[in-house]
């Protein structure tokens, strides 16, 4: 894919977004302040609305909840850009199943008109709204030609009666719908920019990590505007958290990680498979020989492919688990699976995401399965009578609980862990700040089964209809934290990670001192405090990798992170990246290392060193080619030099005199030296003197 197009598209699509969403905003009265200058008044059937009366009974709902979501100039400015994220997302989502042949045409242009072919169909009577009243406004709306209305009530419909759409990015039955971008049909609106870029081929729209890509480059001006405030010493806002901290993740880098955890895992079960081994270019074939001569084998908690899960605790637009999907796909070739079959095992058994940003979750869900519909295109439709789903989940909005609810969780055997639940459902509803970085000890293993179990259990009864009305209620106020439950409990055997990037300077206090008082040796950056999180989470004898700052290997402030990982992890292989990872970041000050851990210690592990290559490409070329390659480096070493610096690079003779535990003055009395006087007349550059004075009138001195 051209990035470069792309990004040129996002951006451009945000410039025509963010006014058409400010146009609806102040339609209904909200001016850039967030003060409102309208009233709506409530009539039977509808409302009236600046002197005119309307027949939609749905909206005087929706603009009192916008009412209460607006109270001041930040809270119109993050409204203005939810609905323009919303409607980007979606759009977008649309036009991709189009292209893909999985949706009949919706905003394509009516061949020989400019006409979307959803407004074209209503002319004719073909619509998906259900409602009588809402066929009528319909109606009323293209008898008076006023096509942009009609387009907006048709294009929300669609949306929230679609399966797929309303599956994953759910129901817009809120106040986004009154927020539909306005002139979206005009020349210059975002129905004409979509139908008539050439910034994404045919071929990019085959490709399911389109939309991530769009994502990322939609939100590179608020990333700006949010790191533009760091420097003026603002704090970060949970809301601003998920645009100051996501970049894509290089694919070959991404495969890096893939291969060596969720490949490693199978290649343990089957060491035979050479054909899956071969496939797999960027594995690093070591021999990984175990500290702890009591455990064998890295995978002794797997028995067969269906044990391998892989969870990214900060998955974005869900790169790194459609990477995985690929390799598992390849694994369940081995087995000998169908196509259909693995790609339905791996959507709902092996793949689990989580993230603070409901859109990026929105999408990766959306990436998966079209990756999976590529397989099996009836995963694109929902099972409506089963528990499967995308295990793929971001953290809800904040809510209280009472103790009904709890103990409705709880069910009639488990009351005891009544406290308990509170205080999860409590720090739980901080995640949109904390995400993954959350900490539940006050459960075991035994209680990570229930809550799955009941999780499972409650899913089904409300699809069965075995629930009342009240029970319905809380259950679906309760899902959302019990899926972040069930997963924050859970033990992985592959967790990777392209974890979020921030300084303890940037964040706000709530996160600063949960950090502070959870994550002591690891507080200093977000990355590094996902360094913990991730080997936490991995079952015994798991495996994490992860891409992350370099910083962690050498500084000070990270030296009893190391001491820790050095002690209880092993460090399988590392890609010493340095700076000019990312091509979308310039200049040198990020530098950057990815690497693959497990959680029991190694003796040896590899290094390749390929900081001093140019840009992305020349790395990835340098890797295949195993360039600066350090293969077998004791783990040992880096504890043996003082602050314990992953100095892999340094030669044995050098290791050995630190291991003596020697220093400066057992060699030697170091002085001062000899004082010229005048060093400007007496000491010359090489360049200065006559060579062939050497050790006649000048001589060697050390400055």
């Amino acid at each position: 894919m051209n990035t470069n197009a792309l990004k040129i598209f996002a951006k451009e699509a945000r410039d025509i977004l963010i006014p058409a969403v400010s146009q609806r905003l102040l339609y209904w009265g909200f001016d850039t302040k967030g003060q409102s200058s309208e009233e709506l008044m409530l009539i039977e059937g509808g409302y009236i609305f600046r002197g005119m009366p309307f027949n939609d009974p749905t909206v005087p709902e929706k603009f009192q909840r916008l009412q209460g979501k607006i109270q001041n100039d930040q809270s119109f400015k993050d409204i203005r850009e939810e609905a323009a994220y919303t409607w980007f997302n979606r759009l977008m989502a649309i036009k991709i199943l189009e292209k893909n042949g999985y949706e009949k045409p919706i905003l394509a242009y009516s061949e020989g008109t400019n006409t979307p072919q959803i407004l074209q169909d209503a002319r004719r009577k073909v619509y998906t709204i259900a409602d009588e009243s809402t066929q009528a406004l319909l109606q009323t709306y293209l008898l008076n030609n006023e096509e942009e209305a009609a387009f907006a009530l048709l294009l929300t419909d669609y949306c929230n009666q679609q399966p797929l759409l309303k599956t994953v990015f759910g129901s817009i039955n809120d106040y986004t719908e009154l927020l539909v971008p306005g002139n979206a049909l005009s020349s210059k609106g975002i129905v004409q920019y979509i139908n008539n870029t050439t910034a994404i081929t045919d071929e990019a729209y085959q490709e399911v990590e389109l939309i991530g890509w769009l994502y990322q480059f939609y939100i590179s001006d608020r990333k700006d505007e949010v790191f533009a405030g760091f420097k003026k010493r603002k704090k970060a806002r949970a809301e601003d958290i998920p645009a100051a901290t996501q970049i894509f993740t290089p694919k070959w880098i991404v495969q890096y990680m893939v291969e060596n955890t969720v490949g490693k895992l199978y290649l343990e079960i089957e060491p035979d498979a050479d054909d899956f081994r071969e496939s797999l270019e960027y594995f690093v074939k070591t021999e990984a020989v175990l500290e702890t001569a009591s455990v064998s084998s890295v995978t002794a908690s797997i028995s067969s492919i269906e044990d391998i899960r892989i969870l990214d605790p900060a998955c974005g637009s869900g790169h790194i688990l459609v990477v995985a999907f690929d390799v598992l796909m390849k694994a369940y070739d081995e087995e000998g699976y169908s196509p259909r079959q693995a790609a339905e095992k791996i959507l709902y058994q092996h793949l689990y995401g989580l993230d603070i940003d409901d859109r990026a979750a929105q999408l990766a869900n959306f990436a998966v399965r079209l990756k999976a519909a590529q397989y099996n295109p009836n995963l694109l439709q929902p099972k409506a009578d089963s528990t499967d789903e995308v295990n793929i989940y971001a953290f809800p909005e904040a809510a209280t609980f009472s103790a009904a609810d709890i103990a409705f969780v709880l069910g009639e055997t488990w009351q005891d862990k009544t406290f308990a639940l509170e205080n999860a459902l409590t720090i739980l509803a901080q995640g949109k700040n904390l995400g993954s970085a959350i900490k539940l000890t006050e459960f075991d293993a035994e209680d990570a089964v229930f809550f799955k179990n009941r999780l499972a259990e409650l899913t089904k009864g409300l699809q069965q209809n075995h629930l009342s009305f009240s029970e319905q209620q809380q259950f679906y106020k309760l899902r959302p934290y019990l899926q972040i439950l069930t997963i924050l409990l859970d033990r992985f055997p592959a967790v990777v990670a392209n974890p979020p990037y921030m300084g303890g300077s940037s964040m706000n206090t709530d996160l600063k001192n949960y950090l502070i008082k959870n994550y002591p040796i690891s507080k200093s950056d977000l990355f590094a405090v996902f360094m913990e999180v991730t080997l936490n989470w991995l079952s015994p004898n798991g495996l994490m990798s992860m891409i992350n700052q370099q910083s962690w290997m050498f500084l000070s402030s990270y030296e009893k992170l190391r001491k820790a990982i050095l002690t209880n992890n092993g460090i399988q292989s590392m890609l010493h990246l340095g700076p000019r990872t990312f091509d979308e970041l310039s200049g040198e000050v990020v530098q950057s290392t990815a690497f693959v851990m497990q959680n029991t210690p190694l003796e040896k592990g590899t290094y390749y060193r390929l900081i001093e290559y140019r840009n992305s490409t020349e790395k990835n070329y340098a890797f295949l080619n195993r360039q600066n390659e350090y293969p077998n480096i004791a783990q040992n070493n880096f504890s043996n030099i003082p602050n314990s610096p992953l100095a892999y690079w340094i030669k044995s003779k050098h290791i050995n005199i630190f291991s003596k535990g020697r220093i400066i003055s057992d060699i030697g009395n170091p002085k001062v030296g000899i004082q010229t006087g005048d060093n400007n007349y007496f000491i010359k550059f090489w360049h200065e003197i006559n060579h062939h004075l050497i050790k006649t009138k000048w001589y060697y001195y050390d400055k």
